[in-house]
């Protein structure tokens, strides 16, 4: 077959996804602290767009929400006052209250402290209560107590201070220096010494030694390598290691384990002085380091809240908070373009202007999808936020995505990094898609997050010597209707981090 060149014509269809429509899906998966981001850079980029601020709620009606109770919820959808629709609706700019706001900033309408009179007997009024502003006291915002505070220390600033005290040679204060920039937040050591010699190119000998010194600053239990050296350092400041308390700290898993006869065998001490060694253990600090820990939790916003209305119904409504407010600078938009003379000075403010609106319109689409979303998510498992984690429904993606003529990776976006707040606490959205399994007799299927809630429940009330074994949980299960196998049961006990039925029985019968 000879090989020849030939022209050929071929028809397809084909998908293609514009980067607006890309951007769109990532912003439905968007976390409200990665979408505050998204929008501060697009607020850079764009000179078209300006941040607004969140006006406070002032009524349950000027939120957007969906009350679950009626029938047509959501197309009632109430639109909080100023939306970017206005702005998007009124080129001109009027009615925005934007120069009232600004002459209220400058009508110099502020009050001038009137200046007391000097008291009788002082013409030049230097009287104590004048010269402090309160009567001596501090009071006043300059002398505010939190502002006279100093900076809280931390760990490692404490440890060079005292390092600065040592009489030791240079270079251990060299070497100390750098094993305190190797302490995690607990104080712990993180690097072997045999890496730290071969650094420093010297005997591992010599760097235990050191590290020997630097175990003698405070707090006292820092730079060890694991929880046993930690509380040895703190015994032996304290005059208590013995060698059964040593034997005792060499056998932490057993302890843990509450493997009591074993420990009194292997320390050669009776059931008195195991108690109060173990009592001594309880009263030290297993991380030291945490005390100079000043770093603050961050705690979960939620995007959604629920909450019962007057009526019994449930509402659903948005956090205003965790959406940005975006506005479209109309009047700039029309002052720029009566200058704009260059085809590329009128081609960019084009795309300005197209990305402008499509970045509100696109934050407004999410806004309504993860509501619409949340409003369904509530009525399929109503009856848990009536009476309780036990009446959770297994509920699966496609459910929620038929029930809104969505797509189910649309409802798999829009439910990542999202949470409810409830009146049962924060809840991230997956946590309301669980797995069924199957009812005895083929009756309504229970839920995967139930079961373990179920399971959970009766090992908690079991009795020291009617200890729960994986079999008698699953015969107890199936009484209540859930046909469950023993595995699955052995499995979601490991899930909720319960030891097993012979571990609970040495802890629940335990001597002490």
């Amino acid at each position: 077959m000879a090989l020849s060149p030939r022209i050929e014509l071929k028809i397809s269809q084909s998908l293609v996804m514009t980067p607006q429509l890309q951007q769109a899906i990532k912003l439905l998966q968007y976390s409200n602290i990665d979408l505050v981001d998204f929008v501060t850079q697009e607020i850079e980029k764009n000179p078209l767009l300006e941040l607004g601020e969140n006006d406070p709620p002032k009524s349950t009606d000027e939120n957007r929400e969906t009350s679950l109770g009626d029938s047509s919820a959501e197309r009632n959808e109430a639109k909080p006052t100023d939306t970017t629709d206005d702005y998007l609706n009124n080129p001109n700019g009027e009615n925005l209250n934007s120069e009232a706001a600004m002459d209220n900033d400058f009508n110099n309408d502020c009050v001038i402290d009137s200046v007391p009179s000097p008291p009788a007997g002082d013409s030049l009024g230097l009287s104590s209560k004048s010269m402090m502003g309160g009567g001596g006291s501090f009071d006043h915002s300059d002398f505010a107590m939190d502002l006279r505070l100093t900076k809280s220390i931390s760990l490692s600033d404490h440890l060079l201070e005292q390092l600065n005290l040592l009489a030791e040679e240079a270079n251990d204060k060299i070497i100390i220096r750098f094993l305190i920039g190797m302490l995690d937040e607990a104080g712990y050591l993180s690097e072997s010494s045999e890496l730290i010699a071969e650094r420093f190119g010297c005997a591992v000998n010599e760097i235990e030694r050191i590290i020997h010194i630097a175990q003698t600053l405070e707090p006292v239990g820092v730079f060890a390598r694991d929880l046993k050296e930690c509380l040895k350092i703190q015994l032996r400041n304290n005059d208590r290691l013995d060698p059964a308390m040593e034997i005792l700290l060499d056998n932490l898993d057993r302890l843990a384990k509450r493997d009591y006869p074993t420990l009194l065998r292997l320390c050669k001490i009776d059931t008195e002085d195991l108690k109060d060694m173990i009592e001594e253990i309880q009263a030290l600090n297993p991380r030291p380091g945490l005390a100079f820990n000043t770093s603050i939790s961050q705690t979960v916003i939620p995007d959604v809240f629920i909450r019962k209305g007057p009526s019994g119904n449930w509402i659903v409504e948005l956090n205003s908070e965790t959406l940005p407010r975006v506005l479209f600078n109309n009047r700039y938009l029309t002052e720029v373009k009566s200058h704009a003379t260059d085809k590329k000075d009128k081609e960019y403010l084009a795309e300005c202007a197209a990305s402008a609106n499509w970045l509100v319109k696109a934050l407004d689409q999410r806004a309504r999808t993860i509501l619409k979303v949340s409003s369904e998510l509530v009525k399929h498992q109503e009856n848990f936020f009536e009476k309780g984690v036990k009446y959770l429904k297994p509920l699966n993606l496609k459910t929620i995505a038929d029930a809104i003529e969505m797509h189910e990776s649309t409802v798999s976006r829009v439910t990542s990094n999202k949470f409810i707040s409830t009146n049962r606490g924060i809840f991230e959205m997956k946590y309301f898609f669980t797995t069924a399994i199957a009812a005895m007799e083929g009756g309504e299927s229970h839920s995967s997050e139930s079961v373990k809630y179920t399971i959970q429940t009766l090992i908690d009330a079991e009795k020291p010597k009617k200890i729960l074994s994986d079999d008698k949980l699953v015969n107890i299960l199936k009484l209540e209707g859930v046909d469950i196998a023993r595995r699955t049961v052995a499995k979601y006990r490991e899930a909720l981090n319960i030891p097993s039925s012979i571990q609970r029985r040495r802890i629940k019968n335990a001597a002490f």
